[in-house]
């Protein structure tokens, strides 16, 4: 690092901060430092790295710099609705900090923000490390100033540009669950799904569930139900009546309140019929399911950010990759064994 200071003429410390892509470095100057340092082959020490974790961990300094992490209004990180957004900041908030960054919320839609001006922020802020959390179809492209930045998608497979992305592992959620379903003992089992979650993720729940159902007798193979947003205040009498038509004896969603769609057409759970969540919420112990860890989602893609800021990756990726986050299967009495 004395030899970058030399040949750019800045202080050593300069180098220091500038090869951690720390804000207070103008970006000119950053630039000049991480061509130097290619220039004459310089690498990061690992073990070095790893002390100075440890030391930021037991020690977090004061004015760190920031990752910012974009959700749109409707998952916001403070809702009270979902479980799911509130458990991947926490835990992408607490990775920030262990590795001696801050992690801000930015919430699209509100209080006008949209993304120019959310690129305008970044800029102003000098935050060049992003998160673009899960958003819904209408936003279909972020405009921003990728070259700049260092960024990562969780979920979101829709937006535009393609970025690496960490996902929870809905395509094994749902094998998952028809798999579990058979092994206690119900046969017909069917797929309530969102046509705009599917578009979102990229088709998981029906590809699984079409994959795992190959191994299952034709006989009891039933046709997944699609719901479009605008009929989701029909959706009880859609269910109900997809439910008689296919003689379903368990019904799998990632949709929570398909217990009470059903319930509200007189179906007793689990007497008449099962009921297995794809995405079980710690609220909701009695419903059996698949288990997400979206702790581990966002853990996953601050690393993933960091990572990048260390290695100067900028910009979008020439091919980008997926990261798959596994869930695992609980037992509740909404499904239990039968004879």
């Amino acid at each position: 690092m004395r030899d970058i200071a030399a040949r750019v003429g800045v202080h050593q410390t300069t180098v220091s901060l500038a090869l951690r892509h720390h804000p207070s470095i103008p970006e000119h100057t950053r630039e000049r430092i991480v061509a130097a340092a290619k220039e004459i082959g310089y690498r990061p020490n690992p073990l070095l790295n790893a002390f100075n974790f440890h030391r930021v961990a037991g020690h977090p300094v004061k004015g760190a710099p920031v990752l910012a992490m974009v959700f749109d209004a409707r998952m916001h990180p403070r809702s009270t609705e979902h479980e799911y957004p509130r458990l991947l900041f926490q835990a992408a908030r607490d990775t920030a900090r262990g590795r001696g960054y801050q992690l801000e919320p930015f919430v699209l839609q509100e209080n006008g923000l949209h993304s120019n001006r959310l690129n305008r922020v970044l800029v102003a802020r000098g935050i060049t490390g992003v998160i673009i959390s899960t958003l819904g179809l209408e936003t279909a492209q972020l405009e921003l100033d990728w070259p700049r930045l260092c960024a990562v998608k969780i979920e979101s497979l829709h937006v535009r540009p393609a970025l690496d992305a960490v996902s929870s592992d809905q395509w094994q959620a749902a094998r998952t669950g028809l798999r579990r379903l058979r092994e206690l003992g119900y046969r017909r089992v069917g797929l309530v799904a969102a046509a705009d979650d599917e578009a979102r993720l990229g088709e998981p729940f029906r590809t699984g569930m079409l994959v795992e159902q190959a191994a299952v007798p034709e006989g009891d193979r039933v046709p997944s139900l699609l719901f479009a947003g605008r009929a989701e205040r029909d959706l009880a009498r859609l269910i109900d009546g997809w439910v008689r038509l296919h003689r379903i004896e368990a019904v799998m969603s990632n949709w929570n309140n398909v217990i009470d769609q059903l319930r509200s057409k007189g179906w007793r759970v689990p007497d008449d019929i099962a009921v297995a969540s794809l995405d079980a919420p710690s609220t909701q112990t009695e419903l059996a399911g698949v288990v997400q860890n979206h702790e581990l989602v966002g853990r996953r893609a601050v690393e993933q950010v960091l990572l990048q800021l260390q290695a100067h990756q900028r910009g979008v990726p020439q091919t980008a990759s997926v990261t798959f986050v596994p869930g695992r299967w609980r037992d509740g009495a909404s499904a239990p064994g039968r004879r």
